[in-house]
């Protein structure tokens, strides 16, 4: 004979068990029971429930509060007939017989019991439950400030459900790497910790974890010590868990509709809190658009110093920490910043750009930590910060080196995780962001000369890429200029080829503006040349590629491409003499013109004689 125990008033775990004939029940308060009694007046082992010559029977173990059937104390072995009620401490049992597989016996009247979980195919809200929801759901409709929406569900949870402390932790990121932290009430925020073990499982299984639901291997956690219950359960969007919700209680335990009354609020908020990152992102996105030229989102190149770019962007992207992205201007520093966010996993969320250099210095503290209406002259309303605006995605400060100290001090504390005050505001901000410099300055020089805050410089230099400069990836100028080619054609509307001679006149250039040079180089030839091949005519380069007063670089290589260039000049591009003045062989010259790819460009032809060959 099939049977059920079913808790209709008070605390239980599980709320419904089935009773199988081959094996006895015990009841009790201690976990080692078959059915845990969150009851501080039931024993640690209360009552056994057993079947025996075709009956069920129940049994006190003996305790000083005993067990009562249908109000009756038990005092020997009593038998279980279909809808008796068993009584231990505040806690009521309903014991159902089942028949011809599962059936429901209704309760009396006035009392309160859990369905069991095959009868239900949807979730059903109790009138205490709907006001509160509907309250934060209408609240959240409106808001388009994400950390609101997470405070708004924290103080949700934690009054419908009484709870001692909730708290909000950040999902997105390394564990040992700060996330955004926030809890309710704000005054607990120094006394209580949330438990890295119940954030770790939530993110595992993305399913809430009950503590009073039996988790067998969980270990003792100083952070839980405090509570007698706890819940954590993850915020789900698309991709992965968003956040985890930790909900703890002192002195009582929590029930299965509060449970589902936590999942429900973090599922509405997951769901708000993605449309909002959504929204940010598409903003930035178009922002970013607006202010860029069309040409190139993705590094383009397969040298040997692309491909290990490549590799230290990808090792970059896993992890959450800051990087320090530096290089020559116009070398494509933002390009590996926006390769950085792309490959992580915050690219569903925005990507800021802000140049430090191009912000006014006075403007500069505004534009990135925003400010409230009349913080100062022409502040007619409110607006929020680069920082604010970069939640839950990527920040990049290009030229950080030109930032005001006092911005250094205020990025400085959010990068140890602390808040931030927009220009005339009074309350602290979090934000959960990466940050991503670039600088072409030398900052460990900077700090020596008092222009830039040491402790900051440590902080950002967490992971360095430096972005090569053009010459040095010389290679892969065929293919930069290919893709400009193709780019250009579509405003001109036709495609124009460079002829061979204009093509290594741009490899034997030092490009001091890197591609960003070479673009606009492109760029002119193609709006400028006549025909549909680019001549050596059409390209507008500063200077003459040899006329420098240096090498490129201290590479062997090209100091020896510097020499050999300086001595043919002199020479009106005589070898012979040019071989003298170098002490090699006409013949080694030679064999090195052709290796560096130093040609006489036009005007030194035309301007002057001597030998050539």
């Amino acid at each position: 004979m099939r049977a059920r125990l079913v808790i209709v008033r008070g605390d239980g775990t599980p709320p419904v068990f089935d009773l199988d004939p081959t094996a006895p029940v015990t009841l009790g308060r201690s976990r080692e029971n078959t059915v845990v009694l969150h009851d501080e007046h039931a024993s640690r082992a209360h009552a056994k429930v057993y079947h025996d010559a075709g009956r069920w029977l129940i049994k006190d173990c003996g305790t000083r509060n005993h067990t009562f059937l249908n109000g009756i104390r038990v005092q020997d072995d009593a038998v279980l007939l279909d809808g008796h009620e068993i009584g231990i401490g505040g806690v009521r049992l309903r014991f159902l017989v089942l028949n011809n597989g599962v059936t429901w016996t209704r309760p009396p009247q006035g009392e309160v019991a859990e369905p069991p979980e095959e009868d239900s195919g949807h979730t059903t809200l109790h009138a205490d439950e709907l006001a509160p929801l509907h309250e934060f759901m209408s609240m959240a409709l409106k808001e388009t400030d994400s950390h609101a929406i997470v405070a708004k569900a924290l103080a949700t949870v934690a009054g419908h459900t009484r709870a001692t402390f909730a708290g909000y932790l950040s999902l997105d990121d390394d564990e040992e790497q700060p996330c955004l932290r926030l809890v309710h009430p704000e005054t607990a925020e120094v006394d209580w910790s949330l438990s890295k073990q119940l954030t770790e499982r939530v993110r595992a299984s993305g399913r809430a974890v009950w503590i009073k639901a039996g988790v067998e291997d969980l270990e003792e956690s100083e952070s839980l010590l405090p509570f007698q219950d706890a819940v954590c359960v993850p915020l789900q969007a698309e991709g992965g868990p968003l956040g985890a919700l930790h909900v703890y209680k002192s002195g009582r335990c929590f029930t299965q509709d509060h449970v589902r009354f936590c999942e429900l609020v973090a599922g509405y908020a997951a769901v708000h809190l993605a449309r909002l990152r959504q929204n940010r992102s598409l903003i930035a996105e178009n922002s970013w658009l607006r202010g860029h030229a069309p040409i190139s989102d993705q590094i383009i190149g397969d040298s040997p110093a692309l491909k290990q770019l490549h590799q230290l962007i990808g090792k970059a992207a896993a992890c959450r920490s800051t990087v320090l992205i530096q290089g020559e201007t116009g070398a494509g520093k933002e390009l590996v910043a926006l390769a950085l966010h792309r490959q992580s996993r915050r690219c569903k969320g925005p990507m800021v750009v802000a140049n430090c250099g191009a912000i006014v210095p006075t403007l500069l503290e505004s534009e990135l930590f925003g400010h409230c209406e009349g913080a100062f002259t022409g502040a007619t309303s409110s607006r929020k910060g680069l920082f604010e605006q970069a939640d839950d995605g990527t920040l990049f400060l290009d030229e950080i080196g030109d930032m005001t100290p006092d911005c250094q001090v205020k990025v400085l504390r959010v990068l140890e995780g602390k808040g931030f005050r927009p220009v005339g505001g009074t309350k602290e901000i979090k934000s959960d962001v990466r940050l991503v410099a670039a600088t072409h300055k030398d900052l460990a020089q900077e700090v020596r000369a008092g222009r830039f805050r040491q402790d900051l410089y440590f902080r950002l230099r967490v992971l360095v890429i430096m972005v090569p400069p053009l010459r040095d990836h010389i290679e892969d100028l065929p293919a930069l200029v290919n893709h400009f080619l193709d780019k250009f054609a579509v405003e001109c509307g036709r495609r124009k080829t460079l002829s061979p001679a204009a093509l290594q006149r741009l490899r034997g250039y030092s490009w001091p503006g890197n591609v960003r040079e070479l673009r606009t180089v492109i760029e002119s030839a193609v709006m400028m040349s006549d025909g549909d091949m680019i001549e050596v005519r059409d390209l507008c380069l500063q200077d003459t590629p040899f006329a420098v007063d240096q090498p490129v670089s201290l590479k062997l290589e090209h100091v020896e491409a510097w020499a050999i260039r300086q001595a043919m000049q002199k020479t009106g591009w005589n070898q012979t003499q040019a071989a003298k003045i170098l002490d090699i062989s006409r013949e080694t010259l030679s064999v090195k013109l052709r290796k560096y790819e130093i040609v006489r460009d036009s005007a030194a032809r035309n301007g002057r004689g001597g030998e050539e060959t």
